[in-house]
């Protein structure tokens, strides 16, 4: 149940039009899970600042069971950020990406709990 939520100042327009199918593609692949399970949202047009500045910038979300591991994070770091960087052209010193462990029986699909 991967949940990769994006907030930015980058105007609608400046979304290429397949970032959220690459991105999911792209979340699927680096947690391992299947596609049918992961959710992209991009919220463009925030009234947002990063270290005083209003230059592109962004605060990204990664949720999914499992997806908290020292090793893991580290691992998928550089390609998260570059991700971003080369998709959004949001510079990799711009944005923060909070990783959260959901646990099985607190995530709610399709009337029931993964655990």
């Amino acid at each position: 149940m991967p949940v990769f939520s994006i907030a930015t100042n980058l105007k609608r327009d400046q979304i290429p039009e397949n970032f959220v199918r690459e991105a999911s593609k792209f979340i699927a692949s680096e947690l391992k899970k299947p596609e049918s399970y992961v959710l992209v949202q991009i919220s463009p047009d925030q009234l947002m600042t990063f270290g005083g500045s209003d230059e592109p910038c962004a605060n990204i979300s990664l949720s999914s069971i499992g997806v908290v591991c020292a090793d893991k994070n580290r691992k998928m770091a550089s390609k998260l950020c570059q991700f971003i960087e080369q998709h959004l052209g949001i510079k990799q010193n711009r944005f923060y990406i909070n990783v959260h462990d959901i646990d099985a029986a607190w995530c709610i699909w399709n009337g029931t709990t993964f655990g």
